[in-house]
This record gives C-alpha cells, sequence and structure tokens, in this order.
C-alpha cells in the first residue's frame, strides 16, 4: 500500500476561486441529546439552516421575547425554535451532542456545563468548544464565517442566564462558502461495535459528500499506540457512505483513527480538522480475569412509590446493553454503583423472582437495595445457607416509616423478619429472625431512636489497614445521609457470629450508619441510607448522592463492595490495603500533575486509562506489556487530545496480571 501525506494547505487551493451560490441544509429529524438530565430534543422536520447561519432551540420564550432579552436583533439567517420547556437543562454537569437524523454524530459531546450564570462561546467551527466562556451572550453572531474548510453543522453556543426560559443552545452551519472548487464534506463519523472486546473487528464509517463534484478517494489513517498513522482506504458503500474494517483487534489496547478524504478536483478535507494532533480513539477492552457475579436484589418492591427506583437497570435479569459506554447506558438509581462495578470485571444481574439457594449458586454477592415487601421464611433461609458457606450480603435500608408503597412494611421492619411492621408500634414481644438475628446487624424501629436521621457522619472506623475506609476507591473520610436509620450490633445473637464491627458511626461510639460481620464463612455490609446510593440518573426524581458534595459516598460503597467481593477468609482489618495493582495516585488532589503508582504482579499486557464520572474515555496513559513489579505513570492533566482537562474528580483504572483496580483523583486547578 503507497503512503502519501494529505496536504493540508487547504486555504491556498482557494485563492483565486470564484463565488458560486451557497447550500442550505435540512435539519429536520436531527437530534440534540442533553446527557446527565438525560434530555434529548429532535429538530422539526422541514427547518432549513442556510450556509452561515444560525439555529437556536431556546428552552420557552417566543421569538420576539428572547430577542427583547438579549437586546437583540435576530437576522434572516437565523432560525428560531422554542422547545416547550423540554430542553435545554442547564443545571450542571451536562454535555451535548448533535445527531443527524441516521443517528450519527455529527458534533459533540460538549465539556460539561456548569449552572453558573453565564454563556458558553464557539467561535471558531474547527477547533473544540469552547474557545471563549464569559457571561456576554451573542445569539444569532459571533462565529467566524465560512471560510476554507466546511465543518458543517456544530454547537456554537450555549447560554444559561438568570431566568431558566431564555436558556438556549445555538447550532451553526459552517457550510459551503460557494466556491467554484468546495472542499469535500465529512461526517457521521462512528465505529462499530460501541465497545469493542479483546478479538473484535472494528468498523469505521464515514459519510463523504461533495457539493460540487465528485469524492476522489476516502482514507482512514489509524494507529495502535504511541507509533505513526498508516492510512487504509475506505470503500464506498453506497449514500456517500464509506467504511474500513481494522480485523481482529488486541484488547487492552486503544485504536486512535482520522479520516481524510479528496474530491475529484484535488480538494481535501481532515476530519477533526486538526489532525493528526487531533484524533477519535476507541479502547479495546482486554478479557479481566477474575471477575464476581453480583446480583442486586429486585424482587421485594424496589421500585414501589416514589423518590427512589432502587435498581440498576430496568431490563432484568441482565443490564442492556451488556457492554455499557457510561452509567447513563442504563436506567436505575443504582446505575453508577453497577456500572463501576462491571467496569472492574464483574457480572452484574438482577432478580426478579423469589429468592432461592439454586438462584444463588453462582453468586458472590448479593445486594438488597431498600426493599418494600418481606422476605419469605424460605427466602431469609437462603440467604442464610448462602452466607454461611462463603457468599457476601450487602443489604442497604432507609429510615423508620418509609413505606414507599403504603402495604405497611418499610425496610427496617423487613429486614428485621418480623411477623408484623413496626413502624408505629414497638416490637416487644415480636422475635427478629432476619439481619440482627442472624448477621448481628439490627436496624432501628419504632421506639429504638436515632431511626430518622439526616447529617454528615464522619466517625470512621480508625483502623489504618480497614480496606473499607482506606480502599481502592479512595479514602472515606464522611458519608451524608438524608433521612436514614441507624444499627445496633449484636454479636452474640447466633454462635455462627465470628465478627461484627462498626465501619461508621452516628457518635463515637454509637450507634452506627455502617457496620460489618462474618457469619459462618461469609462477609456482611449493613448501611442505614439507601439515599446515598442514588446518582441522580434515572427517569425517577432524585438528587445525585452517589457524588455529593462533603462526602465519600461513592467510595464507601464501591470499597465496601470490593471488600465483600475479595476472596480471603479474615477479618475486616486484616485485609491488605489496596488489594491487587495496589493502585496509589500522588499528589491528590494534583495540579498540574500527578504520579500514577501501580505493582503487576506478573509480567505481561496492562493498560491504565483515566476516565470522567460518566465512564467516558480521557486519556489512556499505558497499553501493552510491562514487566512484573512496581510502575510509575504521569498525567499532566489532559485528554488524548492534548487538551487540558476540566477541574473535577476522574477514574484511573489500572488493569492487568489478572487484577483490575479503580481509584479517584482530583484535578484542581
Amino acid at each position: 500500500m503507497t503512503r502519501f501525506r494529505p496536504l493540508l494547505a487547504l486555504a491556498a487551493l482557494l485563492l483565486f476561486a470564484a463565488p458560486c451560490l451557497a447550500q442550505s441544509l435540512d435539519v429536520g429529524g436531527w437530534k440534540l441529546e442533553q446527557a446527565n438530565s438525560a434530555q434529548t430534543y429532535t429538530i422539526p422536520a422541514g427547518t432549513v439552516v442556510p450556509a452561515g447561519g444560525y439555529l437556536i432551540v431556546a428552552r420557552d420564550a417566543t421569538a420576539a421575547a428572547f430577542a427583547t432579552y438579549y437586546g437583540v436583533t435576530l437576522g434572516s439567517n437565523v432560525v428560531f425554535l422554542n422547545s416547550a420547556a423540554t430542553f435545554p437543562f442547564i443545571n450542571g454537569d451536562e454535555t451535548y451532542t448533535l445527531r443527524n437524523a441516521a443517528n450519527g454524530v455529527e458534533d459533540g459531546p460538549t465539556p460539561a456545563l456548569t449552572n453558573e450564570v453565564r454563556a458558553y462561546h464557539r467561535l471558531d467551527p474547527e477547533a473544540s468548544p469552547w474557545t471563549v466562556i464569559n457571561t456576554a451572550p451573542t445569539p444569532g453572531s459571533g462565529v467566524e464565517a465560512p471560510d476554507a474548510v466546511m465543518s458543517g453543522l456544530v454547537i456554537s453556543e450555549a447560554n444559561n442566564p438568570a431566568s431558566y426560559a431564555y436558556e438556549y443552545i445555538e447550532l451553526y452551519y459552517d457550510g459551503s462558502t460557494g466556491t467554484s472548487n468546495q472542499h469535500p464534506v465529512i461526517s457521521s463519523i462512528q465505529h462499530a461495535p460501541v465497545a469493542p472486546s479483546d478479538g473484535d473487528d472494528v468498523t469505521i464509517t464515514a459519510t463523504v459528500t461533495d457539493a460540487d463534484g465528485a469524492v476522489d478517494v476516502v482514507w482512514c489513517w489509524s494507529r495502535t499506540g504511541a507509533g505513526s498513522f498508516l492510512p487504509t482506504v475506505m470503500t464506498a458503500q453506497g449514500g456517500g457512505q464509506y467504511a474500513a474494517t481494522f480485523a481482529n483487534q488486541v484488547g487492552n489496547t486503544v485504536l486512535q483513527y482520522y479520516v481524510w478524504a479528496r474530491d475529484d478536483e484535488g480538494a481535501e478535507s481532515l476530519n477533526p480538522a486538526n489532525a493528526p494532533a487531533g484524533y477519535f480513539s476507541v479502547a479495546i477492552e482486554g478479557v479481566v480475569v477474575g471477575g464476581k457475579v453480583v446480583l442486586f436484589d429486585h424482587m421485594h418492591a424496589q421500585d414501589a412509590g416514589s423518590n427512589g427506583n432502587w435498581r440498576v437497570d430496568d431490563n432484568h435479569p441482565n443490564p442492556l446493553p451488556a457492554t455499557p459506554t457510561s452509567e447513563t447506558s442504563w436506567s436505575g438509581q443504582l446505575s453508577s454503583w453497577g456500572y463501576e462495578l462491571w467496569l472492574a470485571g464483574n457480572t452484574i444481574r438482577s432478580n426478579t423472582s423469589a429468592i432461592t439457594a439454586a438462584q444463588l449458586a453462582d453468586v458472590d454477592l448479593l445486594v438488597i437495595p431498600e426493599p418494600q415487601a418481606p422476605f419469605t421464611a424460605a427466602e431469609i433461609e437462603a440467604v442464610r445457607q448462602f452466607v454461611f458457606a462463603g457468599g457476601s450480603l450487602f443489604v442497604v435500608a432507609d429510615h423508620n416509616g418509609s413505606d414507599r408503597d403504603g402495604d405497611g412494611w418499610d425496610s427496617p421492619s423487613i429486614f428485621g423478619g418480623y411477623s408484623v411492621p413496626h413502624i408505629t408500634v414497638p416490637p416487644t414481644n415480636d422475635t427478629e429472625t432476619f439481619c440482627g438475628a442472624l448477621f448481628g446487624l439490627h436496624f432501628h424501629v419504632k421506639d429504638e431512636g436515632n431511626n430518622a436521621i439526616t447529617g454528615t457522619f464522619a466517625n470512621v472506623n480508625d483502623d489504618p489497614a480497614n480496606p473499607v475506609i482506606h480502599g481502592p476507591y479512595g479514602e472515606v473520610a464522611a458519608v451524608i445521609y438524608h433521612v436514614g436509620n441507624v444499627m445496633s450490633l449484636w454479636p452474640t445473637a447466633n454462635p455462627h457470629l465470628s465478627d461484627v464491627g462498626a465501619l461508621i458511626s452516628k457518635n463515637e461510639g454509637s450507634p452506627h450508619v455502617a457496620a460489618w460481620s462474618r457469619y459462618g464463612q461469609g462477609k456482611i455490609v449493613g448501611y442505614g441510607d439507601s439515599s446515598s446510593t442514588a446518582d441522580g440518573t434515572d427517569s425517577e426524581s432524585h438528587e445525585n448522592n452517589w457524588t455529593e458534595a462533603g462526602s465519600d459516598n461513592r467510595e464507601f460503597f464501591l470499597n465496601a463492595s470490593a471488600w465483600l467481593l475479595a476472596s480471603d477468609a479474615t477479618a475486616v482489618g486484616e485485609l491488605p490495603l489496596n488489594p491487587g495493582l495496589d493502585l496509589r495516585v500522588r499528589p491528590n488532589p494534583f495540579n498540574p500533575q500527578t504520579s500514577i503508582a501501580f505493582t503487576l504482579p506478573a509480567e505481561g499486557p496492562a493498560r491504565v486509562a483515566v476516565y470522567d464520572l460518566q465512564g467516558r474515555l480521557v486519556r489512556t496513559l499505558h497499553e501493552g506489556d510491562l514487566a512484573a513489579g512496581p510502575h510509575a505513570l504521569a498525567w499532566d492533566g489532559r485528554n488524548d487530545g492534548g487538551r487540558a482537562a476540566a477541574s473535577g474528580v476522574y477514574l484511573v483504572r489500572a488493569a492487568g496480571g489478572g487484577f483490575v483496580n479503580i481509584t479517584k483523583a482530583v484535578l484542581a486547578r
């Protein structure tokens, strides 16, 4: 195959070009997707944007009121749409993606927007957003005129004003300049499968058109690792679509690529426009050895009532898609929890039938989040046998009286295994048969005190080797309750209990908001407030408490899950601090650079990458073979495109030697 370099001096080719008519773009059926708040706006049929024109999607304002509010006159090149209060919702951390009618990505995702009163500008369509951020919105103006490089339709401005009604997203059509030789337009670049794994073929597709002639040739330049980009001819598929397939990709690598096209008169284009400095990338996941099975209980009305939906996904028993690209791929308040466990190589399932010994036969960890329907005696016995034989159990309750479906039962009484609920009537002589009686973790009911509390609790276990407080996902200094329950510890409840202890207490000593125990060969963790697990992404209304400011809720639940999933037979305080790769980030927080240290137990392939909290790849730090022993990698706070990442919390994931560790890195610019 002959290798040649794309000609980048595009403007020189047009120096003496004569003008002709500009082209308009029909965007009917195109979609603006808003992540975090999970909104999608479909542009109405028949919407046409002129070259050099703007499309404004306002949240809930008429064109006249909008123009008056911003003190502008919208020109004839501006198309104005009112979304009738459905879009956008700029409340913090939203990102926006533009898709065409065939669902191909035209632009985005944008950086995460904040809820500050400000405007976000993109002055140069070829640059990654945003080049200017200030407080002066410029609806219907401000972007450079169409030039020799045609970028198509791009997201050019987002504005979060003092009044929600006047929020808007603006698109700019950087279309044809009307030159005698227009450059080909490259759009809708995609790869399939979306989340490839070891051995998969990866197909890159792109739509390439030429307004005043024909497309001569399209190349996909690609590489894995740090080598040079090499060209592969993309084959015409019809309808302006071109494709190239890269066979049998190797796991724990990243395929990087960009697309180059030339028309029949020699004009050339690149996508991204700054390639090869900029490029697209897709991570090829390796085979993770030693993954465990985590079963989230969904049999006991976890969807009941409001302010909840304590599930990983609304598909059962397996969440879909099977290979999520972020926690928003799954629908539920527990999707972040489940997604991060999946990232660590575990299999995630849920049940919608009664718990039995057969159902638990291949399960390593059973998670029971805030049940609203009682367990039968047979189910309690199945759970008891499962834990006694070495299974792990995570129980998450809520406050006394949290009866979401109005049947008289709440989670504290259900976890007590009582014959009747004790929301308003104390148990007196009613015998507990479940969590307290079996596992030594008793959730408080009527008249037992502290059973409906709110606050930040920082009385953590002071053992420096405790793997839940000092675990692979980070340090736990405090958790936050939004009306939750406490536990009393019953270490003498039965002869099969070997250890019962506090993890986090409300006050110095007792009662306890988080605790652990050993029953037979199994391990148990209890926690008293389901709100701390909610990530706020499901259609059911709830705050995002998973990463709530001032809390280490996420770190607690993931550290506790890692301890429960660890194959060991020791007490909680005797486990290693960071099992597996001993992944560390120091300094942390950092600015502008930090060191990521880990120890590989054996020579072989390893991959270390940085993700944002939505699971999107930010930077690949290493992929390929490494020798056994300690290693350290530097991260300069930039993404794979060389651009500075925003301040915030990031996840560092290291995989190798049959282990996967994830820890937190805080970039504070």
